[in-house]
């Protein structure tokens, strides 16, 4: 579905769809957010949950793409507000986990997490209400069954299985979170922001905990998922960072609070409302179409037709897109190339590793097109091979 979306939306309007798809998926996610820390935080005042939010605005950036994955994480931050509205006693809410989960889980493989997530709370939820268990159980087999109801059935689960159990490290976003990076940071920062408000208030509910433990251990296995715990913070720091605050004199004032304050929903609505405006004025001034500047524009009319191309990882859809003769070897997917050992041998080849003759030889390679700096590149010029192609960002050559 995430796929059907994003090829809609172009046939609708061309690549100004797509912006436009984009900027509604994260003015959504946004309000959300903030949806998130002002009724369930502290709804009474603006400038709480706007400040609450900023955590999970700046790091949440890394997922402003056109990829399945943003509709993930605007499920997430949904199944988040429900969550936490059932646990604060709205049966509508606990209902209507269901059917966000079976969207989810058509949407993108990230439904795992809120299928689990669901199982945590409900089991929390189960031993806080007694009352309340059957309904939590329910809710949580109802969501593991509505899984099944996609085109892959159980399949669907194989690949966020896959990668939760077998991570692949060699791929940017799969790496560990790396405190050098802006990510990185941005991560280690709101962690310690949570941790410190939590030790200065000495005060973590099990409803928190419930959420938030189980996501900072994900948010930490990989790049790709520290905006997931910035997301589920922000309802925490909008409700005990004021009291924190407190405690270090600096004399903010703070209310209980009151779901039904009437400025609680009109804040919510304004909030969801500006977001959206926000979100489609930005296609004003977005670009209607992709920077290609990083692309090897130049190699278009030189590459060979037919198969035997070595391409980057990095431009194999590009290339699917702008040469659909010429097949490639990979592309910015995971999951079709990590069997039979396709990685293995792109990473082998790329870096002119010992027993690369062998692997062009038997994969049929007959052209390369990558970075002039990739060691294959080298090794390829030493070697005399024919250049097809070359600029300052690629180069093609021709396997004698």
């Amino acid at each position: 579905m995430g796929q059907l979306l994003l090829y809609g939306a172009y046939l609708i309007d061309g690549w100004a769809g797509l912006v436009l798809l984009r900027a509604v998926a994260v003015a959504t996610l946004m309000a959300l957010v903030f949806a998130n820390a002002a009724i369930v935080g502290r709804g009474a005042r603006l400038l709480v949950p706007l400040v609450a939010s900023v955590p999970a605005i700046l790091v949440s950036q890394y997922v402003w793409s056109e990829r399945p994955e943003l509709f993930g994480f605007v499920c997430f931050a949904a199944l988040l507000l429900l969550l936490r509205l059932a646990r604060a006693g709205s049966d509508r809410a606990l209902a209507l986990v269901v059917p966000l989960v079976l969207i989810w889980s058509n949407l993108h493989g990230s439904f795992a997490l809120g299928v689990a997530l669901v199982a945590v709370v409900s089991l929390e939820g189960a031993w806080r209400e007694p009352a309340r268990r059957r309904a939590y159980a329910i809710v949580t087999l109802a969501s593991v069954a509505v899984t099944l109801l996609t085109p892959a059935g159980l399949g669907a689960w194989t690949a966020p299985g896959f990668h939760f159990l077998t991570p692949p490290r060699e791929i940017q976003e799969w790496a560990v979170p790396d405190i050098h990076t802006a990510i990185g940071a941005l991560f280690v920062l709101t962690v310690g922001l949570v941790a410190a408000v939590a030790l200065i208030t000495r005060c973590m509910p099990a409803r928190e905990a419930a959420i938030l433990l189980p996501i900072v251990l994900l948010a930490a296995s990989a790049v790709r998922h520290t905006p997931l715990f910035a997301i589920a913070a922000a309802p925490y720091l909008a409700l005990y960072g004021p009291p924190a605050l407190g405690v270090l004199r600096l004399r903010l004032p703070a209310r209980p609070f009151n779901p039904s304050e009437p400025n609680t929903r009109v804040m919510s609505r304004v909030s969801v409302a500006a977001a959206l405006i926000l979100g489609i004025l930005a296609t004003g001034i977005a670009p209607t179409a992709p920077d290609e500047s990083r692309f090897p524009v130049a190699a278009l009319s030189v590459i060979p037709a037919g198969p035997g191309l070595f391409n980057h990882y990095d431009w194999g859809g590009w290339l699917i897109w702008h040469a659909p003769a010429t097949p490639v070897f990979i592309d910015g997917r995971y999951t079709p190339y990590r069997c039979c050992g396709v990685l293995d041998d792109y990473q082998t080849v790329i870096a002119a590793e010992p027993g690369w003759p062998e692997v062009v030889a038997r994969r049929g390679i007959r052209s390369i097109l990558v970075r002039p700096s990739d060691p294959i590149a080298i090794r390829g010029i030493e070697s005399g091979w024919t250049v097809l192609g070359r600029a300052p960002g690629f180069v093609l050559l021709r396997i004698p």
